[in-house]
């Protein structure tokens, strides 16, 4: 399903990872097409996610910032621990927009989502460069599961490199990238 993960001497300084979490919908059903994140790629369980070797590939010093679905936060923590990396915040908020702005009302467990959340992790000391990175996105929407691109730009911004991404979906210039759909998207 997937190369082995990428390597570079001294380690990636900075991963992001946007894993393909698996989850049951509401109704238990597999989902109205288009809503559920099998209906774009193929999930994996977190168990599996577990034995990907990210800590192989990581600097002894290093910032891993991963985007969870709500229900997942405890499952993000834990798959981070197994890479290695223990908790520190939250990076980013993307508040999801429209194209002419609008906020965004999505589904939902108990609340309709309007928001995606991104968790920094860290192993070692890694350097923060800057100060004045902000957590608050607020962009558009686009493909499903594509990020902004500003997410990017602020994590380049706030660590250096050099910088993987797990589970991309389009190349991006100065990182390297994985996945099994690293081309569904067009180059930034």
């Amino acid at each position: 399903m997937f190369e082995p993960l990428p390597t570079v001497e001294g380690g990636f300084a900075a991963i992001v990872a946007d894993p393909p979490w698996s989850f049951k919908t509401w109704s238990g059903k597999t989902g109205t097409p288009h809503r559920t994140a099998k209906d774009h790629y193929s999930t994996m369980t977190v168990k599996d996610m577990h034995h990907l070797p990210v800590a192989d590939v990581a600097a002894k010093d290093a910032a891993l910032f991963m985007w969870v679905v709500d229900s997942h936060i405890d499952a993000s923590i834990e798959l981070a621990k197994a890479w290695g990396f223990a908790f520190k915040t939250c990076a980013f908020t993307w508040a999801k927009t429209t194209k002419t702005g609008k906020h965004m009302i999505g589904m939902g467990y108990w609340t309709r989502k309007q928001t995606e959340i991104c968790l920094l992790f860290t192993r070692g000391k890694p350097s923060r460069k800057s100060m004045g990175v902000r957590q608050l996105i607020t962009a558009e929407r686009r493909e499903h599961s594509r990020k902004p691109d500003e997410m990017f730009e602020r994590v380049e911004a706030l660590v250096d490199g050099p910088y993987l991404e797990l589970f991309a979906r389009n190349q991006r210039p100065g990182w390297t990238v994985w996945g099994n759909q690293t081309n569904k998207f067009e180059v930034v």
